[in-house]
This record gives C-alpha cells, sequence and structure tokens, in this order.
C-alpha cells in the first residue's frame, strides 16, 4: 500500500450515507481494496486502497455495507437492493445508471464531497461515487 498522509479533513457525518459503485472481479478483491490498516492508520496515514483512492482518511467500518452482484448491471434495483440509499439513488437516476456494474458499497455516517468521483485502480477494479444521500 501506498504511504499517504491523512487529509486535514473529514467526510465523518452521522446523518448521511456515501453511495459507490463499481467494477470488482469477486468479494475478496473488493474485501481486500476496502480493508483498514491501522498500522498505517496509527501512522497518521490513509489506511485503505480505496480511501487513498477517494482521499479518504477513514470510514466506521460497522457502517460499512460492501458486496458484488452475480452479474453486470445497470439497474438500481439488483445493484442496491433493499439498501438504504436505493430510493434516493432512483430519484437521482430514474432510469438506471449509464453503465454496468457489479459492486455495491455503501458507507453510513459519511457524506463524501471529495473531487475524485472514479477511479481505474489496475489491482482492485473500477469505482465511481454515485452520491451522498440523507440517512432515513
Amino acid at each position: 500500500m501506498k504511504e499517504i498522509l491523512q487529509k486535514d479533513y473529514s467526510y465523518s457525518q452521522d446523518d448521511y450515507v456515501s453511495v459507490f459503485t463499481g467494477i470488482c472481479k469477486d468479494q475478496a478483491t473488493l474485501e481486500q481494496y476496502l480493508k483498514k490498516d491501522y498500522y498505517y492508520l496509527d501512522a497518521d496515514l490513509i489506511g485503505s486502497e480505496f480511501g487513498i483512492d477517494f482521499g479518504i482518511n477513514t470510514y466506521d467500518e460497522d457502517f460499512l455495507t460492501a458486496f458484488i452482484t452475480d452479474s453486470l448491471t445497470s439497474s438500481i434495483d439488483e445493484l442496491f437492493g433493499t439498501e438504504e440509499a436505493a430510493d434516493s439513488l432512483k430519484d437521482k437516476y430514474p432510469d438506471g445508471l449509464s453503465d454496468k456494474y457489479n459492486v455495491c458499497v455503501c458507507v453510513g455516517r459519511m457524506k463524501y464531497t471529495g473531487e475524485r468521483t472514479e477511479v481505474d485502480n489496475a489491482e482492485f477494479g473500477k469505482f465511481k461515487f454515485l452520491g451522498a444521500f440523507q440517512s432515513l
């Protein structure tokens, strides 16, 4: 993992969920991408590949949902199912997503407003930020 100093800001906000999608080869690879390394975090470095790609210092793992669907789809229902942000996503993308994906990542208690909205990571896959929505 690259050693990137933590940023001097935080996206932490209790009443929001930030939603990302993407294309990843399997669940194990997705979990490795999201895995927090406390050795780096304790050294004031960004502690996950996901965090490095999007400039996110850290996030609360207890409020993280991440999984891969069986096939690529542009359907919000198929990607996000009963996730809290599904209705908000349908409002923002009434015709579905413009491309097909197989990854759902919802990070609760975080309002991501970063500059990076898309990432193409050669090792882990392609990822896209879809929006930050108020929690119900």
